[in-house]
């Protein structure tokens, strides 16, 4: 009997195989790879098998890894230390600028990508952008770069057409394929 982790990656395997139509919207290149939250760590540490599952059918893989996505924001960003001072008021900069900041870091990363179309674009530590911002805020940023497949690590439930991150999030109907156990 298969793992959760391991049936992932089989039905991955039999998505990533089917035949890839450019006639599709850039919402429904998007698959989700949907997963119990407390597997998280277990999925992460099998990355490496979904990497070696695309390429070993011909498509290219890059990794987009969201989890340093707001520290290094609030780095460098000039009010940094009255935010910790006063942490509500940083809500607004967090809706506008920081969704800002992630769009314009994995727009970067997929506009430097050769071959797009033939390329599974894989994000993962989504679960980072929680409390912070709406994951289906950036991706509709994102949807005219899609050329290949977005593949979204996504620890959360998918039911009846409805995603929700971390079962704690009011979810949302969304076109993208869901990849289930």
């Amino acid at each position: 009997m298969n793992s959760k982790v391991e049936t992932l990656l089989i039905n991955y395997e039999k998505v990533l195989k089917e035949p890839w139509s450019n006639k599709l919207s850039g919402q429904e290149k998007v698959w989700f790879l949907v997963y119990d939250p407390v597997e998280q760590r277990k999925v992460a540490l099998r990355i490496g098998d979904f990497e070696r599952v695309t390429r070993k059918n011909n498509k290219n893989w890059v990794e987009i890894d969201l989890q340093g996505c707001f520290p290094g924001w609030m780095k460098n960003h000039e009010y940094r230390d009255a935010y910790f001072s006063d942490p509500e008021a940083i809500q607004d900069q967090i809706e506008c600028d920081f969704k800002e900041y992630v769009v314009n870091y994995i727009s970067q990363i997929i506009k430097g990508v050769k071959d797009l179309e033939n390329t599974v674009v894989a994000i993962n530590n989504v679960s980072s952008l929680f409390g912070f911002l709406k994951l289906s805020d950036i991706l509709s940023e994102i949807y005219p770069l899609n050329k290949g497949r977005i593949l979204i690590f996504f620890p959360g439930e998918f039911h009846n057409n409805h995603f929700r991150l971390m079962d704690a999030r009011d979810g949302w109907s969304y076109l993208a394929r869901p990849i289930t156990v």
